[in-house]
């Protein structure tokens, strides 16, 4: 990010596009927005129920809007072979 980022308008943005938008995007199982004021960086880390809904997401308007906003990201892809979230588990079989 630019060192003149405002760090703390860029978290709220995150609050309200994860309300406003990320709450109902298809095959999206969860997002968390990350910062590091000390690197510079802004991102995600995201679970998907496949990898086509991943790719569907990669094809829209709002993931063509962030590339516009933030230039293109460094995107690594992972096996899930177990998910926790609120205390329920989930196994990839």
């Amino acid at each position: 990010m630019p060192a003149d980022t405002d760090w703390d308008a860029l978290a709220k943005t995150a609050q309200e596009r994860a309300d406003s938008y990320y709450r109902t995007v298809p095959g999206l199982r969860s997002k968390s927005f990350v910062i590091s004021r000390e690197r510079g960086e802004y991102g995600g880390v995201y679970a998907w129920d496949s990898e086509a809904d991943f790719e569907a997401f990669r094809a829209s308007d709002a993931f063509r809007t962030a590339l516009e906003k933030f230039g293109e990201p460094e995107i690594r892809g992972f096996e899930v072979p177990a998910y926790v979230e609120a205390g329920t588990v989930s196994l990839n079989r």
